[in-house]
């Protein structure tokens, strides 16, 4: 659509011949060419003279010139229109450049002050997020450090082979969680710093989804929950980068499992129209808010504080699966209700190796 924002005469005072087309009107020309444009008669100029706009106004003549973006792109045009046809000079010209110009600069400035305004909005949100977060964190380590200080120091005093046994599975289970909160730490500072590079090499996509999914197989026992692995893509390799698609396999599987209490979570693997590999993990648990689908991708963020409490976890783990999905040029997305699963799919355009012809 074209939206004649301002205007002097009588011609705009209608609000349809405000709000048009954009295929209909004169200034869709100066968005094709991106250039100032110059119709002394628009009667007598194959591009106009059928225009319904042209016809029924009355208007004769044309002089439009691009408004720009502060990338550059055209977004409008300023224009002068007349009743009658007209020879516009080169000062004609000219002077309605000037103007444009102006206009760029209008909305260049008003487009950084935007800018300005936001990027203080969002460092703003991110030292009362970070704050919430350190707190949450705070929590995160010190659990685990206590077990595993305690453990060691009641190990000194055991007097039993089952109280040895009960106390290496605190300790293990204190240091495994340990772990992962300064991997994902890692992992980050590696996405921050530009070293994490994406190394590829020959996949089969569907054979290491399951891998990552039987690494979990003793975690979902554990509450129940049938693991499986959908293969629309049976023997089908591609060149992947297999620590990112580990990285975020498991950051998914992992979170499909904690968040599900009995039940299942299947993990699709198939190829869009596109030819993109697409990897679904769909599990049956408590779901996710659609106001927090967004919110889950950012750092520092968690969905909800009672989800945090319940569940805990660094809130690490996704914004790192997003940052290696968009290393990868593919895309990620959630569906999910509360309580109704939630199903996260990741599109990424991967290189197919092809496969050997069978012999005859």
């Amino acid at each position: 659509r074209q939206y004649v924002s301002a205007s002097v005469g009588q011609i705009f005072e209608e609000a349809d011949a405000r709000d048009m087309s954009i295929e209909g009107s004169i200034c869709t020309y100066v968005q094709a060419t991106q250039k100032t444009v110059a119709i002394p008669d628009l009667l007598n100029d194959h591009r106009t003279q059928n225009n319904d706009f042209v016809v029924q106004s009355g208007l004769r003549s044309y002089l439009g010139s691009p408004i720009h973006t502060t990338t550059g792109k055209v977004i409008g045009a300023l224009c002068c229109m007349s009743l009658s046809p007209r020879e516009w000079t080169q000062d004609d010209i000219a002077t309605l450049e000037s103007f444009a110009r102006c206009v760029d600069d209008i909305v260049w400035a008003r487009t950084l002050a935007l800018e300005e305004r936001k990027a203080r909005v969002d460092l703003e949100q991110i030292v009362a997020t970070r704050s919430g977060y350190i707190a949450h964190v705070s929590h995160e380590i010190r659990t685990p450090l206590t077990g595993i200080i305690g453990s060691i120091k009641m190990l000194s005093q055991v007097k039993s082979e089952e109280q040895s046994t009960r106390l290496m599975t605190v300790l293990n289970r204190s240091a495994d969680k340990l772990l992962d909160f300064v991997n994902d730490v890692l992992d980050l500072a590696k996405l921050d710093s530009g070293q994490f590079e994406i190394v590829e090499e020959e996949t089969d996509i569907s054979n290491f989804a399951r891998e990552i999914l039987n690494e979990f197989m003793g975690l979902a026992d554990a509450k129940s929950i049938s693991l499986s692995v959908s293969d629309q893509l049976p023997g089908k390799s591609y060149f992947a980068d297999r620590s990112a698609f580990q990285t975020i396999l498991q950051n998914l599987i992992g979170n499909a499992i904690k968040f599900t209490e009995g039940g299942s979570v299947t993990v699709s693997v198939s190829e869009d129209s596109y030819g993109q590999v697409v990897i679904e993990v769909i599990d049956t648990g408590i779901g996710i808010a659609p106001e927090d689908h967004d919110r889950i991708f950012e750092e520092f963020e968690q969905a909800g504080s009672v989800t945090a409490r319940t569940y805990g976890g660094t809130g690490l783990g996704m914004p790192i699966v997003k940052r290696l999905v968009d290393r990868m040029e593919g895309s990620i997305k959630v569906v999910s209700q509360p309580g109704q699963g939630a199903t996260f799919t990741v599109s990424v355009p991967l290189q197919a190796i092809a496969q050997p012809q069978a012999a005859a």
